[in-house]
């Protein structure tokens, strides 16, 4: 792989990276127990394998999506998997809030009024599109939104799914270049959905 186009992905991949906070627990509730609601690497395709997600925090419109202002996160969990040609990621993000109805109201208006992703990350110009697309409902509320991001004259896609289950929001990304399987990334989804508690 060309050190441009590794250079492109890595700053793309990061680029939709979403932290998620980290604040205390609420009673009966902690990020022990969320932990053990993630997928795990047998769950993934093969040759895929668990990797760290370097702490990034988003991109342009999307940066801090999971923390909308206003709003108390609790306990979290991540579990970040990469494909073995290091281009398709899975994301998967758990989190509880003192009301998670009202967040998740929040991160959709946000996600659906973000469009246009200009930014810099990584020293690095991020460009790209957001739209809702067509995905079946889960859960008490699910929105999915279709993203392609470009930088160094790369452009990843991901399919992005936002979720609310009782008290927990999920937020679900798969990407890879040049394109997204949608029937993996919903077989993966209806796995990580029968997870969550």
């Amino acid at each position: 792989m060309k050190r441009p186009f590794a250079v492109a992905v890595a700053t793309l991949v990061g680029a939709l990276v979403l932290p998620l906070a980290t604040l205390g627990p609420p009673a009966g509730v902690s990020s022990s127990t969320l932990s053990g609601q993630l997928l795990s690497v047998s769950q993934v395709p093969t040759g895929w394998s668990a990797a760290s997600s370097a702490g990034d925090n988003g991109v342009g419109c999307m940066e801090n999506l999971l923390e909308p202002a206003g709003t108390k996160q609790t306990p979290k969990a991540q579990a970040y998997f990469v494909g073995p040609d290091l281009l398709a990621v899975f994301d998967e993000k758990l989190a509880t809030y003192s009301s998670a109805t009202k967040t998740y109201r929040k991160i959709i208006a946000t996600m659906t009024a973000c469009k246009v992703v200009n930014a810099i990350n990584k020293g690095h110009v991020v460009t790209g599109t957001a739209g809702a697309m067509s995905f079946p409902r889960y859960a008490n509320a699910s929105e999915a939104f279709a993203l392609r991001l470009t930088s160094l004259g790369v452009t990843l896609r991901y399919d992005y799914l936002l979720v609310r289950q009782g008290s927990v929001v999920a937020g679900i990304l798969e990407g890879n270049w040049p394109g997204v399987s949608t029937t993996q990334c919903k077989g993966l989804v209806v796995k990580a959905l029968a997870r969550m508690k």
